[in-house]
């Protein structure tokens, strides 16, 4: 049983189903259709039931559970022959299940080779991606949501545990995007039941299903930006990063290559340093909008060193990345002290990076024009959350920090036209205070 299963089944034991429909659909003001008026035991039910369904939120990294780390092996396991399993066969069988009329012949082989191989994290990801499969392919609605959220973290903790492919991330992305959209459809159709219901108690906990939709709605937005993992998938097709994992070992490896200018260094078996590189930092980029991969992200910059500023530059973007991310779900969650907060970190990180990196640098690669990018954004959407004064001294030294693109050191391709497009934003949002331009 997961945490979350667990957690939920602790604090909520009587968190089921009301058979007193009528909390659902009585407006404010209306009478009951039924002979007797709900007990509190019963209206906490209902708002146990939304406190329930909030629980399948992914907000945080919680959401996989705490121990999401597989058992180490035993020291005897080690000298095992043949430790891991061959599943090339059973990938392009999951891959094709659409095509399949032997629905039942990959699951019956995924639960026959998990008795052997039980973390595996690759078979774990196939095996999420058959469940995912199946629910696809079934016509229980009521439980598909469990379903989808159990293969969620399944596969999302086989990739913490060490199933970083690009085809385990591939699946995880599609598996992660059809749940918060029925999540989303649950959610919104829950608070529709009861945001008119006429005991304010239940009115409140709706109010909750409405932010958490305003944060769904966030949080999906990471489908726009999936250009990077199509990227690799048509570059590498056919190749080893496409279904190996990228180990702790080959990032560092990579790193010291880079750093020595041998990008071409061979770290491992049809891996070189160059892409090695290209890969983590797409997928960390990508895993960087996904709150409840904050700890993988976390862990991938630790293993990167600071061994060279190239490397430190990515590693700031990847960081910045993650507070876009929190910035955007405080704002939409209606949190302003957070938002504040996030934003003033995020800004003073970019400041940080361009004063100690790229004061006066040639900016002609991606993550180098990066932090003057975030900070015209980030000072663009923090209108209304700081003292005005202070807010057009931020303005101000945002669109010199922009200016640097536009001017002669930006020759990244793309950046003049995102740097001129903030620098117009900001002159519209200092008209609309009535400050001088």
């Amino acid at each position: 049983m997961s945490f979350l299963r667990q957690f939920i089944q602790k604090s909520f034991p009587k968190a089921i189903k009301s058979e007193h429909i009528l909390l659902r659909t009585s407006a404010p003001g209306s009478s009951w259709y039924g002979t007797e008026e709900p007990t509190g035991a019963q209206i906490n039910e209902i708002i146990a039931e939304i406190n329930n369904l909030l629980f399948k939120y992914p907000g945080t990294p919680d959401f996989l559970g705490k121990k999401l780390e597989y058992p180490k092996k035993r020291r005897f396991i080690l000298f095992r022959i043949n430790r891991k399993p061959n599943l090339s066969g059973l990938r392009e069988e999951v891959n094709k299940f659409m095509e399949s009329t032997k629905i039942l012949e990959p699951r019956k082989k995924i639960i026959k080779l998990l008795k052997k191989y039980p973390y595996d994290p690759d078979l774990r990801a196939l095996s999420a991606i058959q469940v995912f499969n199946d629910s696809s392919q079934s016509g229980l609605d009521e439980k598909k949501l469990d379903v989808l959220c159990d293969s969620v973290s399944e596969i999302a903790g086989a990739i913490h545990n060490g199933g970083m492919s690009i085809f385990n991330v591939t699946w995880f992305i599609k598996i992660y995007l059809r749940y918060l959209d029925l999540l989303k459809d649950k959610f919104t159709h829950e608070y529709n039941s009861y945001h008119q219901n006429r005991f304010i108690e239940v009115r409140n906990s709706a109010e909750n299903l409405s932010r958490a939709v305003l944060q769904l709605t966030s949080l999906m937005s990471v489908k726009d930006k999936l250009d990077g993992l199509i990227m690799l998938n048509a570059k590498l097709k056919g190749s080893v990063y496409i279904l190996n994992s990228i180990t702790k070992d080959e990032i560092r490896s990579a790193c010291t290559a880079t750093m020595q200018n041998d990008l071409t260094r061979l770290i491992s078996p049809g891996k070189t340093a160059n892409y090695v590189i290209l890969v983590i930092m797409t997928l960390s980029l990508l895993f960087a909008r996904i709150p409840i991969l904050k700890r993988l992200v976390s862990d991938i910059l630790t293993t990167i060193p600071d061994i060279s500023k190239d490397l430190i530059l990515q590693k700031s973007m990847v960081n910045s990345m993650m507070n876009v991310t929190d910035f955007q779900l405080a704002l939409s969650s209606g949190d302003i002290a957070r938002s504040r907060d996030v934003a003033d970190r995020l800004y003073l990180r970019c400041k940080s990076v361009i004063n100690q990196h790229l004061e006066y640098s040639i900016l002609t690669k991606p993550h180098e024009v990066d932090p003057f990018l975030k900070a015209g954004w980030i000072a663009k959407e923090s209108n209304g959350l700081f003292k005005e004064s202070d807010y057009r001294v931020r303005l101000e030294e945002a669109n010199k920090f922009l200016t640097m693109i536009t001017g002669n050191r930006g020759k990244v391709r793309g950046a003049f036209e995102l740097a001129r497009q903030l620098q117009n934003d900001i002159d519209y949002i200092k008209s609309e205070y009535g400050w001088s331009l």
